[in-house]
């Protein structure tokens, strides 16, 4: 028993220091795994941005245990899974489970976290204001406890939400912060995520120099790390920015390692903006029927997630590209379902046509 423990404690470790590979590789030793195994694996499987795997590990992790702690653990570590995945009406689920759980039981660190959850699964949903006020609420008890690291990530949060309201000095100072409170903590991937958040605002508003700035400051920090998700969001992002600099082919570069590595991982939403992206570059060099096959893949994925902005972009550029080739009709009926459902969500991403 105590060697399980001290197992346990290692594979922590290793998590902790961003070497989940070599987690997997241990475990892949083990033949019979309790629940607390299972978990690690899954959270060995996160942080390699496999998500769909993870899933099926917290899925064994949650039949063989009986822990309330252990189970409210799962139970998050699910949500923010389905939440990347772009479900986030399943993640609120998971999450307000844990919070009833958390409630019952009187554990406010387990409460607090739910709570988080739940606000990260409202952001991704379009629920905006609704999220802000559970994270600033999460935000005070982490100011009171002084964790940096959790301070950090709200401020992250809070900067994404910030960019969709088109709020985009709140969101760079949200950003800037975030950054700042990850260097204190010493976590570099939650400063590369930092800033990820920076650049994609800044392209948003406008500063694009700044943008491509700091994905190359995100791109040598993920280098060196396993994390799959980020360096495909960093691509991705980088995509984006010299898209709108005007330098195509690069672009397309980017945005084809982007596709890779999100496909790798079966992160079906981002891979979405991949392909919404990527058609962007083949609409603005006149290859319409190649951009319609990427947007007509693109709207099949965001369809099948909660992702209201992709689903809203997609629609957009459909009506734009289906224009050019003369399908005039169908054209102004994506565009006024696209622009009508932007409006119904409070979101302002029909205005970022020139981004």
């Amino acid at each position: 028993m105590s060697r399980q423990k001290t197992d346990l404690a290692t594979l922590t470790d290793l998590l902790e220091q961003n070497r989940p590979s070599d987690v997997l590789k241990a475990l892949a030793k083990v033949k019979t795994k309790t629940s607390s195994v299972w978990f690690v694996q899954g959270e060995a499987q996160r942080q390699l941005g496999m998500f769909e795997h993870a899933l099926k590990s917290y899925a064994g992790a949650l039949s063989r245990t009986e822990e309330a702690e252990e189970r409210m653990d799962i139970l998050l570590a699910m949500s923010a899974c389905y939440r990347t995945l772009g479900h986030a009406a399943a993640a609120y689920e998971l999450a307000d489970e844990t919070l009833e759980m958390a409630r019952e039981l009187e554990y406010e660190d387990y409460f607090v976290r739910a709570m988080q959850e739940m606000g990260m699964s409202l952001r991704a949903w379009g629920k905006l204001d609704e999220a802000l006020e559970l994270l600033d609420a999460v935000l005070s008890f982490y100011v009171q406890q002084k964790d940096e690291a959790g301070i950090g990530f709200i401020h992250w949060a809070k900067g994404g939400i910030f960019r969709l309201q088109g709020h985009f000095e709140e969101g760079i100072a949200q950003f800037k912060k975030a950054i700042a409170c990850a260097k204190k903590a010493g976590d570099k991937i939650s400063e590369a995520y930092g800033y990820c958040g920076l650049a994609g605002i800044s392209r948003i508003c406008g500063k694009v120099d700044e943008c491509v700035k700091n994905y190359q400051r995100a791109a040598r920090i993920f280098k060196n790390s396993e994390d799959v998700f980020g360096k495909a969001y960093t691509h991705c992002g980088m995509a984006n920015g010299l898209r709108q600099q005007g330098r195509y082919q690069e672009a397309l570069r980017h945005y084809n390692v982007a596709d890779k590595l999100y496909s790798s991982i079966r992160d079906t939403v981002d891979l979405g903006f991949v392909k919404w992206g990527r058609a962007d570059v083949l609409r603005r060099k006149n290859k319409m029927k190649e951009a319609l096959k990427d947007l007509q893949e693109a709207q099949v994925l965001f369809d099948n997630s909660d992702e209201k902005r992709g689903q809203i972009l997609t629609k957009l550029s459909l009506a734009q590209v289906l224009y050019a080739l003369g399908q005039n009709e169908p054209a102004e009926a994506l565009y006024e379902e696209g622009v009508k459902q932007a409006r119904g969500e409070g979101l302002h991403t029909y205005l970022e046509s020139y981004t």
